[in-house]
């Protein structure tokens, strides 16, 4: 049966991966020069009540040693590993330094171009079709991964302003001016800005707009996404008629990007 390793953006919790069999690399997240393993040092209510206090972290990707000792535990049988987009993150790269120093010629490495939920319905697509070689899986991914979307609306641009994504200028005058960012995933794994809004409520109609303006793949979930508060993220279930859905409260090392208040949704197209 084929080995399956992820990392802590994919949104699953240390019991549903025990149950799952699945293996959790932890990214990293550094506050005032202290680096915590998420959902190992760091679980993800502290780090929002952190952030909601003022302080700014930074991330980090995981080392090659952590992939070292994930590879070696594999004991050589097939293994697929899913990671955050190489756009987003160098996670990718540790993986793949680790396996061409230990020579691990069973392990596959798969550059998802996505995280979070994304990121997430990938992995359990994996894990469903685990009975089937790394090469079988690799080719039904390649065929989902296009079809996955997220989008999501920001509360402020002052965390994608601090983690570099774009300009002073830019983040002042949309504070002023009360804009909402829009974001999604690009097919290249970046965040893109695919539009702005003029105040959270239409903002967060926008999102409801884009879910009900889509043809749904129904074999597959679809997911919303939150950061501190479940208040945003519950009005846009409730405009589309997804209340019973899941949500997933947004890892810390993507949290750091997109800060407080945040609401977000993740689909599976035709």
């Amino acid at each position: 049966m084929l080995n399956i390793i992820t990392d802590s953006s994919a949104e699953f919790s240390e019991e549903e991966a025990k149950a799952l069999g699945l293996r959790i690399i932890p990214l990293t997240v550094i506050f005032d020069g202290t680096a915590y393993l998420e959902g190992v040092d760091l679980e993800k209510d502290k780090f929002y009540e952190r952030l909601l206090a003022g302080e700014f972290p930074h991330t980090s990707q995981p080392s090659t040693e952590q992939f070292r000792e994930a590879f070696e535990a594999t004991n050589g049988e097939e293994t697929l590993v899913l990671l955050i987009s190489s756009a987003l993150s160098g996670t990718i790269n540790a993986a793949e330094v680790a396996k061409r120093d230990g020579n691990f010629e069973n392990v596959h490495i798969y550059d998802s171009l996505c995280t979070t939920a994304m990121l997430r319905i990938l992995v359990e697509t994996a894990i469903k079709n685990r009975t089937k070689s790394a090469a079988e899986v690799i080719a039904i991914l390649d065929e989902l991964r296009p079809r996955i979307r997220l989008h999501a609306c920001l509360d402020t641009l002052e965390f994608l302003y601090k983690g570099g994504r774009i300009k002073k200028s830019v983040a002042i005058l949309g504070g002023l001016l009360g804009i909402k960012p829009l974001i999604e995933i690009t097919k290249e794994g970046t965040v893109g800005m695919c539009g702005k809004a003029h105040g959270q409520k239409k903002a967060l109609r926008s999102l409801i707009d884009v879910l009900k303006s889509e043809a749904l793949d129904k074999n597959y979930p679809v997911y919303f996404l939150q950061t501190d508060t479940d208040k945003p993220t519950r009005e846009v279930m409730a405009g589309t008629g997804h209340e019973d859905d899941r949500i997933f409260r947004i890892c810390c090392a993507v949290g750091t990007h997109i800060g407080p208040n945040a609401a977000g949704l993740v689909y599976v197209v035709k």
